[in-house]
């Protein structure tokens, strides 16, 4: 009894018909692989499953006999993936206040005024004192920074290619090959061809490479509102008091004796009269008021870059199958 089927060699497999080759392995098998007709010997058939005449014949009547071809295969596979993305994005923004601020201001101002007469009337001494405003302005400036966070989704396409091993086994019909010159004997069995399609028993996948991705497309970003810290502003850069004229002040009444007029002396010494005139005016302290502050004037924001986020991948699409080797004839699933 055989042991290792008839061997046809490899050729191209669909799923369609397994394409077996033209090779028999021996003399009494002639095989077609496109249509799946052909012939096998009577005697292969005994040999393979043990049977003399009389077992053979009865299998023929009870139609217990099954042709069956397997050859093993590779399926090839072809990825359409799609890559879904979502975009995380941290945007930092810093922004310039400038103020200005408005301090206003009183200074307290005296005036000695000393006069010598040459009527003989003597030296007279008057005092007087009084208040004149003033103001300046300030600007200072400086920058706090916010951040806003937002997101955008994407989709890529991309392929990639492989093969997966695997088995295709297909049933072949039959009848007897009796020749008319000897009643009841035969030959051999005719094949008629393949019933229906050979099944495929799938094995390992092997994938050649990677997805080869194209280029990201995104849509939108969506970001929230900015999230800024408070304003730490310095101390403002004044400038000087502008105050008002000696001329503006708000005096108040003369230190004098009682019927004495210093617009006298004035007078007298415009007249001639004074041999000697002393008229000081005396700034005094500051007294500084508060500061009003002004409203802060926003700057630009400068954003910053974008952060990538993760991928996810898409389902896996097969491809066609293609033979990997020769092909084996059984009949009740003994090799021929």
């Amino acid at each position: 009894m055989r042991t290792r089927g008839i061997l046809i060699s490899s050729v191209a497999v669909s799923v369609a018909a397994i394409a077996l080759g033209t090779t028999p392995a021996s003399a009494s098998v002639n095989f077609d692989p496109t249509t799946g007709a052909g012939f096998i010997g009577k005697g292969d058939v005994q040999s393979a499953l043990g049977y003399n005449n009389a077992a053979l014949q009865k299998a023929v009547d009870s139609k217990s006999l099954a042709f069956t071809a397997k050859q093993p295969a590779s399926q090839s596979l072809s990825q359409e993936a799609t890559q879904a993305g979502a975009q995380i994005g941290s945007q930092v923004g810093v922004q310039l206040g400038t103020q200005t601020g408005a301090q206003v201001a009183t200074q307290v101002v005296s005036q000695d005024l000393t006069c010598t007469y040459t009527n003989g009337n003597g030296t007279k001494t008057f005092h007087r004192d009084g208040v004149r405003d003033g103001e300046r302005t300030g600007t200072r400036t400086v920058s706090h920074v916010g951040i806003r966070e937002g997101s955008r989704d994407a989709s890529r396409e991309g392929t990639r290619t492989g093969s997966r091993t695997g088995v295709l086994t297909g049933i072949l019909g039959y009848d007897l090959n009796v020749e008319a010159r000897k009643a009841n004997q035969y030959t051999g069995f005719i094949l008629n061809g393949w019933k229906g399609e050979p099944s495929y028993e799938t094995g390992a996948t092997s994938w050649n490479s990677p997805v080869s991705f194209g280029d990201w497309s995104f849509g939108d970003w969506s970001f929230g509102n900015w999230s800024f810290g408070d304003y730490k502003f310095g101390e403002y850069r004044f400038g000087d008091y502008a105050f008002q004229p000696v001329t503006d002040v708000q005096w108040g009444k003369w230190d004098s004796a009682p019927g004495e007029n210093p617009d006298d002396c004035l007078r007298s010494a415009n007249a001639g009269k004074i041999t000697a005139l002393s008229n000081v005016i005396t700034p005094g302290a500051i007294t500084e008021g508060p500061v009003t502050d002004g409203a802060i004037i926003d700057g630009s924001i400068t954003p910053d870059s974008i952060t990538d986020g993760t991928t996810t991948y898409g389902n896996i699409e097969t491809g066609v199958r293609t033979s990997s080797g020769p092909a084996r004839l059984f009949v009740n699933d003994k090799a021929l």
